[in-house]
């Protein structure tokens, strides 16, 4: 996983929660004060924030973690790196090479199938965490164009709630550069159910993958910061393009 399960949550608590909200307010004092996180207790937190323990502990749960202690040996265990180039231009040439290599390794098979299913399923939904969210977005876009609608949303705490209670009706596309999207959170138990919805993960590794996972969209990959989410956007452009040519 290239972003670490905290970075995620909170990023996506950002991006989802209203400014004032103060869920965004405890959001942004974690982000810019992770220094402190491996040593703050609920109550330090809570007396920083202006808020009380019972927010907080509101806050942890509704990100994905089942306590403040759950939350803070993520961050304790957590990496974050941002990895520079020698120079912008070589940055922009290997986002090309990426892209080539998307071109050339992608599984046409299982193209075929997954824009298959997407014909058939009346009710879908298309995610992503942080930058793989932008796939989404852009194959909901294109889908949308065509008068084919699909439902995302930026939350991964709520996208994972939206794919434990979808029913076998639902398609559900995940764009998952290294693979990892579900590795932060067990799904397997919930998912054994005979109703469960059909899950296709788009990704540029081969990662071993939940049982629950019906299909997968396969391409090489170095699995770098570089060439994320460039690799997963054309994906999702190849998927648009592909169901634009069955529909026409």
């Amino acid at each position: 996983m290239i972003y670490d399960r905290l970075t995620v949550a909170l990023l996506g608590a950002l991006a989802t929660e209203r400014d004032n909200a103060t869920n965004a307010h405890i959001a942004r004092y974690l982000i810019t004060h992770q220094e402190e996180l491996g040593e703050i207790s609920v109550k330090g937190l809570a007396s920083a924030c202006n808020v009380g323990t019972g927010s907080i502990s509101r806050f942890c749960r509704e990100v994905g973690f089942a306590s403040f202690d759950e939350l803070r040996r993520e961050y304790v265990g957590a990496g974050r790196e941002y990895q520079l180039q020698e120079s912008s231009l070589q940055m922009a040439k290997q986002v090309c090479a990426s892209i080539a290599q998307v071109e050339a390794t992608i599984d046409r098979d299982a193209l075929e199938r997954l824009v298959d299913d997407l014909c058939a399923f009346g009710h879908v939904m298309t995610f992503g965490m942080l930058k793989a969210q932008a796939a989404a977005v852009d194959l909901q876009v294109d889908l949308l164009m065509q008068g084919k609608y699909v439902e995302t949303c930026v939350s991964h705490a709520e996208q994972l709630r939206r794919i434990s209670e979808a029913g076998r009706d639902t398609l559900i596309i995940v764009f998952s550069y290294t693979g990892s999207y579900f590795d932060a959170r067990d799904l397997d138990e919930v998912m054994r159910r005979a109703d469960r919805p059909k899950v296709w993960v788009v990704c540029g590794k081969r990662h071993a993958m939940p049982g629950f996972v019906g299909g997968r969209l396969l391409f090489s990959s170095a699995g770098d910061q570089v060439a994320h989410p460039y690799q997963l956007e054309l994906a999702a452009g190849m998927i648009a393009q592909e169901y634009a040519k069955r529909t026409a």
